[in-house]
């Protein structure tokens, strides 16, 4: 028996797409690593031969978001229209490319083409795989392989931090390039096109595909899910989507979904991850700002692990009220420190503990509610009919506040001081707990049509 019939072929499959999940977020922490050396006078660090100037390194560290709001809606309308596989295997040749300029680059120009194109196919990998692994899994471990896709997202969030310090610019993103090259390779061979996509077109072709995905089921019959697939569509399809998006508990859900997803980036999120070393530097710890960062990194993936498990234990809203709190009073005390820090003579030398704990305590409670929940949320409040369209928008929403959170991070320290800065990112977490604690539905353990009766009071 060969290795495919021995382990589930949507595992695998979903395994080489979870490398395209891992090399996009490796977009958000690249910059942490790369930026002190952009800034150094030294060229044998510096491929661009002098340092960068502040306005250069806000563009740097915030450009891909520019390039998830521009990729969000198209390459997600294409995955409907040539495929879910077509979309994925280009959406990994933007990172290709840009970690290729990272490498060889001389001329900044092409370090600010390179970001964008990497936030484009971030975006979207965000919507089309997630789709895809949910159309080619069973039920029975759907939510198994589904959560995979964070963990590899969260340890692709890990390797900047990880190799970006030890490595030249060059070698560095040529190593970060393998992931989409093995990726594009081992999919194109081996992962079949989702049948969702061939119901209804070539229904003959979707049922091969299924007896594929599903040989070592027992007694399986691919014309029956090939049923089921058929009327879930339409059944998604029923209803004027105008007169939908007028009821009352969409026009809520809507705004609790486009709440969380900006509450979710105006926590300070993408600053943090994109200049982690560069606030470990300020800092002025005794613990060097690249191992600081490696622990933050190491802190967020094992924390990728813990909400998942605990979810369905004690509820969405309970685990977002947490989460904000304890982004809360990470940030609180944070601030604090830099507000001493720039106006107090006393050394706070021995107080150099509390940045990485400050940031630990952040990533941990974030990754508790904040980072998978608002996601989790947004696919239960909304109707099938709507969801794309509607999601969509809080999905730029969402990179829109993460632009403007990191484009803006340095001028927010040269206005408010860097512990103002934190103090404000505190004061949005603390709004976020009042929308949580008044406006966001707990929607653990009910139906949609319970959820939407509570949306409609």
């Amino acid at each position: 028996m060969g290795l495919r019939e021995k382990i589930n072929y949507a595992y695998i499959v979903t395994f080489c797409g979870n490398l395209l999940a891992l090399t996009g977020d490796t977009t958000l922490t690249w910059s942490s690593p790369i930026l002190p050396k952009l800034n150094s006078n030294d060229s044998s660090v510096n491929p661009l031969g002098s340092p960068i100037t502040t306005n250069q390194e806000s563009w740097i560290g915030s450009l891909q978001y520019i390039g998830a709001m521009a990729g969000i809606l198209p390459f997600s309308t294409l995955a409907d229209l040539v495929g879910r596989k077509p979309v994925l295997l280009f959406l990994a040749v933007p990172h290709i490319f840009s970690f290729m300029f990272f490498a060889f680059a001389t001329d900044i120009n092409l370090y600010y083409v390179g970001r964008f194109l990497g936030g484009v196919s971030l975006s979207s990998v965000y919507i089309v795989l997630p789709m895809y692994v949910a159309e080619i899994a069973e039920d029975s471990y759907r939510g198994l392989l589904l959560v995979s896709y964070s963990t590899f997202a969260s340890f692709g969030d890990l390797l900047p931090y990880v190799l970006g310090p030890y490595l030249p610019v060059g070698w560095f993103n040529i190593v970060l390039a393998i992931f989409p090259i093995t990726f594009f390779i081992f999919f194109l061979l081996m992962a079949p096109e989702s049948p969702y996509y061939f119901v209804n077109k070539d229904d003959e072709r979707a049922e091969r595909i299924l007896r594929r995905l599903r040989r070592r089921k027992e007694n399986y019959k691919a014309a029956d899910e090939i049923q089921e697939i058929k009327l879930e569509k339409s059944r998604n399809q029923q209803g004027d989507i105008w007169n939908t998006l007028r009821k009352k508990y969409v026009i809520k859900g809507f705004l609790v979904a486009l709440g969380l997803s900006s509450f979710q980036q105006l926590s300070g999120l993408g600053a943090i991850l994109a200049y982690t070393e560069h606030i470990f530097q300020s800092a002025g710890t005794n613990i060097p700002a690249e191992i600081s960062a490696i622990i933050v990194g190491f802190v967020l993936f094992l924390a990728s692990f813990g909400g998942p498990l605990i979810v369905d234990k004690k509820g969405r809203k309970f685990l977002l009220l947490v989460s904000s709190i304890g982004c809360i009073v990470s940030q609180v005390i944070l601030g604090l420190y830099f507000y001493l820090q720039d106006n107090s003579d006393s050394s706070l030398e021995n107080w150099g503990w509390i940045p990485i704990t400050c940031l630990i305590t952040y990533v941990i409670t974030f990754n508790v509610g904040f980072g998978p929940l608002p996601f989790t949320i947004t696919s239960e409040v909304l109707p099938s009919n709507v969801k794309f369209y509607l999601a969509t928008v809080t999905g730029f929403t969402g990179w829109l506040m993460s632009f403007i959170v990191t484009k803006f991070f340095n001028n927010l320290n040269e206005s408010l001081g860097r512990g103002g800065t934190f103090w404000l990112f505190a004061g949005f977490c603390l709004c976020a707990l009042i929308f949580i604690i008044f406006v966001v539905p707990e929607t653990k353990g009910k139906s949609f049509q319970e959820i939407q009766i509570i949306l409609d009071r």
